[in-house]
Formats: C-alpha cells, sequence, structure tokens
C-alpha cells in the first residue's frame, strides 16, 4: 500500500504511528459497537461454522518467516532471558520484564496444576521459555516440546545443554503434521492457537494425547466477543507482515469448539499487561537498534526477503500496534486467556 514505503523507510515518527494506530482502533471499536447482541452471536457462529471447514493450519511458511526464522539474536537482544515471546503479567511487584516472565511462568506452573512427575506436552515452544522453566522445576518429569522452526530447536538445544538439563526432548514439526502414540498429563501452549485456522481438529487430537486425568492449559490473546481471521493481505499491514492466516478469537470460541474436553478453569488478564511486556520489548529494541542491525546486516544473507533496516521498522510498528491494541480502553477491548481443560471421560 502506499504508506509501506514510508513504514519501511522509518519516515514516520513514533508519536505520528501512535496516532494513527489508535485513530484506527477507535473506528474499529465504533463500528463494531454498533452491533447487535443477535448481529454478535450470528458472526460468531459464521466464525467458527467457517474455520471448521479448514486444516488445522495454512500460511505456516509466512509465520515462520515473519517471526520464527529470524536470527535468535535479535529476539535475545528485546527480549527477557527467558526468551518468552508471549504476553505476561505485571503484578504490583513486578517492576521489569525479567521478573515478569518469571511471575508469569511460575503462574503458568500453578494453573496448569502441574506435580513432578508428571509427563509434559508443549505444543509451540518458541524459544524454549516455558520448557526449560518447568524442566527445571519438576526434574522428574519428563518434557517434550514441539517447534516448526528449526532455529528455535537449535537454541532450546544449545541451552538445554549448557545448563545440564536432560528432562526435554525437542521435537521440529509442523503441529498439523505432529503425532505421537504417547499419553500425558499434561498438555500446554502459550499463544499458538492464534495462529492456527481449525483449532478444534487439534484438539480433537489432544484430547486422544491426554491421560484419564490429563489437562490441557492454553493461552490466547483475544477480543472480548468480536472475532477476526486476517486473511485480507492486500488491505491489512499486519495480516501481511506479522500474523498471515491468523485468526483473533472471541472470548469464549475454545469451550464452543469442543466437545472432547471440558472447561475446568479460566482466567482472564487485562490487556494493559500486554502492553506493558510490548513496551519493554519496544523499549530494548529502540535502545539497542544500532548494536541489531550491525548483526543483522552480518547475518542475514542477501538472498533473504527483507533487509535489517526494513525489518527494524516494520517490527517497531507492530509493536506500537499490538501495545496500542492490547491498551485501548483500559485493557478491556482486548485481552489474555487462559483456559485449562480436561477430558470429558464416558461414563459406565
Amino acid at each position: 500500500m502506499w504508506f509501506d514505503v514510508l513504514i519501511d523507510n522509518g519516515m514516520i515518527p513514533d508519536k505520528a504511528l501512535r496516532f494513527f494506530v489508535k485513530s484506527g482502533l477507535k473506528k474499529y471499536i465504533a463500528r463494531i459497537n454498533q452491533l447487535s447482541e443477535e448481529e454478535i452471536r450470528s458472526i460468531q457462529k459464521d466464525f467458527v461454522d467457517t474455520l471448521l471447514k479448514y486444516p488445522i493450519t495454512i500460511n505456516i511458511k509466512d509465520a515462520n518467516k515473519q517471526h520464527y526464522e529470524i536470527p535468535s539474536k535479535f529476539f535475545e537482544t528485546i527480549l527477557s532471558t527467558h526468551m518468552k515471546y508471549s504476553g505476561s503479567i505485571w503484578d504490583i511487584n513486578q517492576n521489569t520484564l525479567e521478573d515478569s516472565d518469571t511471575h508469569t511462568l511460575d503462574i503458568y506452573s500453578e494453573r496448569s496444576e502441574i506435580k513432578d512427575g508428571d509427563s509434559i506436552l508443549e505444543l509451540g515452544s518458541g524459544w524454549g521459555s516455558l520448557s526449560i522453566y518447568l524442566a527445571s522445576k519438576f526434574p522428574n518429569s519428563n518434557i517434550t516440546t514441539v517447534t516448526n522452526s528449526q532455529s528455535q530447536k537449535d537454541w532450546i538445544e544449545t541451552k538445554t545443554n549448557e545448563s545440564n538439563i536432560n528432562n526435554i526432548e525437542i521435537i521440529k514439526s509442523d503441529i498439523a503434521d505432529f503425532e505421537t502414540s504417547n499419553k500425558f498429563d499434561r498438555i500446554l501452549s502459550i499463544e499458538m492457537f492464534e495462529h492456527l485456522r481449525n483449532p478444534k481438529l487439534l484438539m480433537d487430537r489432544i484430547e486422544n494425547w491426554l491421560s484419564d486425568e490429563g489437562l490441557l492449559f492454553i493461552q490466547v490473546f483475544s477480543h472480548k466477543y468480536f472475532p477476526q481471521f486476517f486473511d485480507k493481505t492486500e488491505k491489512s499491514w499486519m495480516s501481511r507482515y506479522f500474523f498471515t492466516g491468523g485468526m483473533m478469537p472471541y472470548v469464549g470460541l475454545y469451550q464452543d469448539l469442543t466437545s472432547n474436553l471440558h472447561l475446568k478453569s479460566s482466567w482472564t488478564t487485562s490487556g494493559i499487561n500486554y502492553h506493558y511486556t510490548l513496551e519493554a520489548w519496544l523499549h530494548n529494541l529502540l535502545i539497542k537498534r544500532p548494536y541489531i542491525k550491525s548483526y543483522l546486516n552480518k547475518n542475514i544473507s542477501k538472498s533473504d526477503l527483507i533487509d535489517s533496516n526494513k525489518y527494524m521498522n516494520r517490527y517497531k510498528l507492530f509493536l506500537i500496534f499490538c501495545s496500542e491494541l492490547f491498551k485501548y480502553n483500559n485493557g478491556t477491548e482486548w485481552y489474555v486467556v487462559n483456559y485449562l481443560f480436561s477430558k470429558r471421560l464416558t461414563e459406565t
């Protein structure tokens, strides 16, 4: 689109970027606030009917290029030492990204009711923040973690070797292709389900992978009632460059999708928390920009699709966009939801 060249070359000041993002969000919310309850229910039903027609994933190669095959050093520079690439919880005692990520990993462990010795499967491992944390906290548990990114697999292997962690198995596989005959006491997935096109197909598989007393814990970001597919790459900057084929679920989508899993508990976290996380990443990006740019120039080949300056400017807007989105209306429009599901055992 006409403004892409301005964004790519860093010609729009950050304050102006925020103004344009907030103006767009205001128009978007004004439009959906005009919908009646009946119209909203109809939109949600159509959304579910549509996604059920698809395979588990689409555009998986695009997602990898946009996020997960960028050199890990880029993310080491902007994330905390946990390498957690998802929204965290900022309570009154969490004043730094490091503290917030540690606190949130503790909360995941508590909410998913993990016990030492449980067999654990993580779907969508990222850079291993959760699996490495769980492996250290529960040394008698065997953990299998699945990523579709070779660079992430390599990074996790390096870190586990350096830390002498030997109770993690790392599998590289597209989630749609992953199969296992093993049974797991806990299955966890942090902000991967938004990248699926048909989550129900995966949830049906997960039901078979869980032990009888097993639990599924997932974290997803959501709008409070209005779902969206990110398919219109010709019109949507976010769809085109950072979230191709993804979705914005509505709160409650996942219990609407499945009859084989029973919703045991759910928790909501104000979008303000994700706003704080994104602002921390943005702060690191801006203050370390010269180092990051120099590193990318040396380590991204000319055959890659994007030069370092262009990627940095796009990524900056990505963080600003997401930060303002989760901050909007004091974090009450878009926010993070944790769901805990159990198997719905057949009565005899």
